[in-house]
């Protein structure tokens, strides 16, 4: 009779972990039939060059219909600003700017280094083609973000604070 019993038991804790500990998703309906008609500017300045950075006239080539589970566009920016001699902060100088769709966004900059700063900031907006703008400005931010951002990011950073420091010397 315990045989049964634990039987029956292991029976129901396996259905319970099928149910409960998948990875599946469950959707309704009405969640499923929601059809995302978000489209974003989707270019880098590195690849794309002046024209994703400024995009003004016709940029119908950067304009992307993003996928199902993005409901962000995005516009992430590095740029750096150097000190001189007589302690005067040069003006902002963009480095490189990209725009896309992204299911998750983290607003904010973060900014390294203290004679040679690195900013490296990003901006979210839910409506269509609302990243064409340049992402925050560096002298908005007083404060540094660093939560939400990624290893690749964070390494892009390194690299560029590492180029920079190279052609300061």
């Amino acid at each position: 009779m315990s045989i049964i019993i634990a039987i029956v038991l292991m029976g129901f804790i396996e259905a319970g972990r099928s149910q409960y500990l998948t990875n599946t998703v469950h959707k309704t309906p009405a969640a499923s039939e929601k059809v995302n008609d978000l489209s974003c500017y989707s270019c880098n300045a590195t690849e794309d060059g002046e024209s994703c950075i400024d995009l003004t006239g016709n940029n119908a080539s950067f304009i992307k219909k993003c996928f199902s589970d993005e409901y962000i566009c995005m516009v992430k920016q590095f740029s750096y600003t150097v000190h001189t001699s007589n302690s005067n902060v040069s003006e902002p100088k963009l480095w490189s700017l990209e725009r896309k769709c992204i299911s998750t966004c983290e607003p904010g900059c973060i900014i390294i280094g203290e004679r040679t700063k690195l900013y490296a900031c990003t901006s979210c907006c839910t409506a269509s083609l609302c990243n064409s703008g340049k992402a925050h400005s560096t002298r908005a931010f007083a404060h540094t973000v660093c939560a939400g951002w990624t290893l690749a990011t964070v390494a892009m950073v390194a690299r560029i604070f590492q180029q920079l420091l190279l052609l300061s010397r």
